[in-house]
Order: C-alpha cells, then structure tokens, then sequence
C-alpha cells in the first residue's frame, strides 16, 4: 500500500512539473527590456509562445485527462483574450469533451467549458452554432439549479453563484437580457436592463464596475431600439465615469469610449466622433498590439469615420489593412462593404470591381446557400453597384437576394427594401413598368414597418421615395402624355412630407438618464 502511494505520488509530481513546465513556457523569454527594445507588441510574442504550449501540451507525457483539460482549458481563455479564436475552439472542445466524459455533463468544469467555447464560436463568426451551445449551457444549468444562467458575452468565465449577492444577480439579469437583446426582444431587453441597473445603484453603488456594466449594457439595447435620445446621454456618461473609476487605458474605458463614438458616428456627429476613435486607436495598438481584432476593428472604424468626413486619403489604407484582417477575424467582415464604398466615393473603378467579385465569391463560399445571411451580404453588394450605375449587374444579384428573402422573411422590412433596391436597379435600366411596382410595394412595405428599421437602416425610405420620383419624372420626359408629371409632384411632395417630420424630431438632450 506504500508503494503504491510513493508511486501515486510520484506520478503526480511529474504530471505538476510538466504542467508547470508547459504553462511557465508561456511567459520564457519575456524579457520586458528587450521587448521595449525591439518595438514588438507584448502580445505578438504571448500568442507565439501560447501556440507552441498548446502544440507541446497535445504531444506532452501528462497522463491525467483531467489535468490536460484543466490546462487546456486555461491556455484557451488566453487564446480567446489574444483573438486566436480557431485554435481557442479547438482547446476548449478538447476540455470539454474530457469533463463531459470523465465527470459528466452538469459539472462547473464542463459547463465552464461549454461556455467558453461557445463564446469562442460567436467570436469566430459562427452565431449559430455558439447560440445552440448557449442555449445547451442553460438547459444544463437550469437541470441543476433554477438560478443558473451564464449566457452573457461579457462575463464568460464566471460560475454563477448565490443570488443573495447582488454583483452576481445583476449578472444573472444581464445575461437574460443579453439573450432577450439577441433574439430581436428589444422592449425586454430594455426592460430587464433597466431594471438590473437600478439595482446596481441601489445595492453595488453608482460607479461599482457591475453598474457600470449594466449602464453601458442599457445604453447599447436602447441605441439597437433606436432610441438615440437615450443612448447617447447614456453612453457618454458611462465613458465619463468608466474614465474617472477604471482609467483611460482599461478595457472596460475603451469599450465605453468606442460605443459612445460609434453612437455619435451613427448619428453624423462626424466632429465628436473621428476625435474619439483617434484617441482611441492608438490606446488600443500600445494595450494590445496592432494585430489584435480590437485594435484592427478601431483600425476600420477610424477608417469609416475618415471616408464618411470624406477624407478618402487617410481613409482607404486603414479599410484595407481592416479587410485584410478579417480573413483571419471574421467578425471584422463589415469592413469590406465599407472599403468598397471608400473606392466607390474615390472613384477606384477597378479595385471596387475586383474587391466586389472577391467578396461575392467568399459570401457565396462561406455562408449557407439560401440562407438569411447571405441574403444580407447580396443586398450590400447590389446596393454598392446601383451606386456606381452598374444596374444590369446588380439586377441578378438583387433578384437572387429578394428570392431568399421572400422565402425565409417575407413579412421584414428589409424583404420590402430588397425589392425597392431591384426597383432601383430596373429604374437605371429604363425598364420603368417593370420597376414602378417594385418601387411601390417597397417603399409602402417600409413605411408600415418603419418602427422595426433599426438606426443604421434610417436612410432606406428616404431613398426609396427619391426613387419613385426619378421613376415618374424620366418616365414622364419618355412618355409625356401619360400624367406621369402629376405624379411625380405628388411623390414629391411626400418626401418633402417626409423631411419636415424628420427635421421636426426633438433634438438630442445633453443631460444624463435618471
């Protein structure tokens, strides 16, 4: 029985100091000196060194599944931190399937595991299958205890614990929310948000970290529910006290100040938002090295901020050097119908032409044959060609989008904007009977669901009623006996309609939300 306990004991001392050996490996050679010699970001060298552990863990003599899925698990939530998503996937699937098997299904280890790597699927770009393992995580929590939940995408690490601590029922809240802003369940959303944060004021106090959370989680759901009269306010109050609580340079400040600014970015505040994302940018690139996807989403931020002012020059290089990241960050894939816009507006005829093409080509490759999302990248890139007059090419393109829509989505307002835009791009072609019902049933499909057209998609009935009266008055100049004057003048007069009650909103507070 003594031997067998030396042997044990033994055995477990090698299985510490390899481990040890593997995660000290990490941080070998981290001389900071050199590091600040060389110029090199400290966290290029953590995710080199990060990816060779995990090499040499999956080829280690450590015998103890439990102790490899420990470890794994911890060199993933590294990877994650880094943005190494796709080999972060791999060593948490590998964690997890070992808890699964060795403990079960309901153990924190396992279900830490399942949650993570989630997370990791919706950061690579994968929201469907993180959003099935969300959805496992919960019904796995909830078979344990009713008080378990641990969808949210900010606090992914964390067990849930007792609700008698209020941090943690704030959490809880916050994460239903989340899951209610994700599914499109905006008024609860709002609802359960604002009640998490006063909650947070209530018990935590007004500048605790969790109600700063809960502010800037309240201002986003207000902002995707187009209440900008609230976001704002909101947001820049959360940057000011996020700054004076946590400093500039912590993620939580940066995550503030890149919301407030692309709030004022959504709103055309152009002079409040460019000067946020450049102080912004290089904050990022010192905390986390210029190759980081949150350096690089600041990278095209600025750079869409730049074109929208118009200053082309300053605003092409850094959409490019954000496209280009999104082929190893999926996430950033948004960038690519920004820099097409930039050589649209710069007139670069031909690289809009062959950036287009590359774009189609890894949507149609990438994304589900028939499916909403690729309906949502074919209206991006139909749009951007009526832009620069290519109707007869964005006709298939459109029509293909609206075939998909009106199968999977036919009651959105974005089914109705899909067919104003393939209007659009008859309209170009002088095909005025086949465009004008088109034109119609799209800007009045809007219209009806014009509550339910998030912020960013504000411009789209604005634009299908300058459509209809380019429609009447080119038809009328070809067939002037027609009447098609009249209505032209009619059509105008709506969006003349249309513009005063725009311009008769009230104007943003400047105060803070009680």
């Amino acid at each position: 029985d003594a031997d067998a306990k030396r042997q044990d004991a033994e055995l477990n001392l090698a299985f510490a100091k390899k481990g040890n050996e593997i995660l000290g490996s990490v941080f070998a050679g981290l001389d900071p000196k050199k590091i600040a010699e060389s110029g090199r970001p400290l966290q290029d060298l953590l995710r080199e060194n990060l990816v060779k552990a995990v090499k040499e863990l999956d080829g280690s003599a450590i015998g103890d599944p439990l102790e490899v899925a420990a470890m794994q698990n911890t060199l993933g939530v590294s990877l994650l931190s880094l943005g190494e998503y796709g080999l972060a996937i791999e060593v948490f699937a590998k964690a997890m399937e070992t808890w699964k098997a060795k403990l079960g299904p309901e153990h924190p280890n396992t279900l830490i595991s399942m949650n993570n790597l989630a997370l990791a699927y919706d950061k690579a770009g994968n929201p469907d299958l993180a959003l099935r393992l969300f959805e496992e995580t919960l019904k796995l929590e909830k078979a344990k205890s009713p008080i378990l939940s641990n969808l949210s995408n900010w606090l992914p690490f964390r067990l849930p614990f007792p609700t008698d601590q209020p941090n943690t029922l704030a959490s809880i809240m916050g994460n239903l929310a989340g899951a209610y802003k994700k599914a499109g369940k905006l008024d609860l959303a709002i609802s359960l948000c604002e009640e998490t944060l006063e909650l947070c004021k209530a018990k935590l106090g007004p500048e605790h970290s969790q109600t700063l959370v809960s502010m800037n989680n309240l201002a986003s759901a207000y902002l995707a529910a187009g209440k900008r009269d609230l976001a704002l306010p909101l947001h820049a109050e959360t940057l000011k006290l996020t700054k004076d609580k946590l400093g500039s340079a912590h993620p939580q400040t940066l995550t503030s100040m890149n919301n407030l600014a692309s709030c004022y970015w959504l709103l055309k505040q152009l002079d409040k938002s460019v000067p946020l994302f450049e102080e912004l940018l290089p904050i990022q690139v010192k905390k986390l090295g210029r190759d980081h996807p949150n350096t690089q989403r600041a990278v095209g931020n600025l750079g869409a901020n730049y074109k929208d002012a118009g200053r082309l020059t300053e605003a092409i290089p850094l959409l490019e050097e954000a496209y280009q990241a999104s082929k190893k960050f999926p996430t950033l894939k948004g960038f690519g119908p920004q820099l097409l816009d930039a050589y649209k507006k710069a007139g670069e005829t031909a690289k809009f032409t062959a950036l287009l093409k590359e774009q189609l080509a890894d949507a149609r490759e990438t994304l589900p044959s028939g499916s909403p999302e690729l309906a949502g990248h074919l209206t991006t890139y139909g749009r951007l060609m009526l832009g620069i007059g290519e109707f007869a090419d964005a006709e298939p393109i459109l029509r293909e989008c609206l075939a998909i829509r009106e199968k999977t989505q036919p009651d959105a307002w974005s089914t109705f904007n899909t067919q104003a835009l393939l209007g659009g791009a008859l309209l170009g072609q002088r095909k005025y009977a086949e465009a004008e019902p088109l034109l119609l049933k799209g800007y009045e499909g809007m219209q009806a669901r014009e509550e339910t057209i998030p912020p960013q998609g504000s411009t789209r009935i604005p634009e299908a009623l300058e459509r209809l009266i380019e429609l009447y008055t080119n038809w009328h100049a070809s067939e002037p006996d027609k009447g098609y004057d009249a209505k032209a003048a009619e059509w105008q007069t709506k969006q003349n309609d249309f513009k005063d009650a725009a311009n008769a909103e009230p104007s943003l507070p400047t105060g803070t939300v009680k």
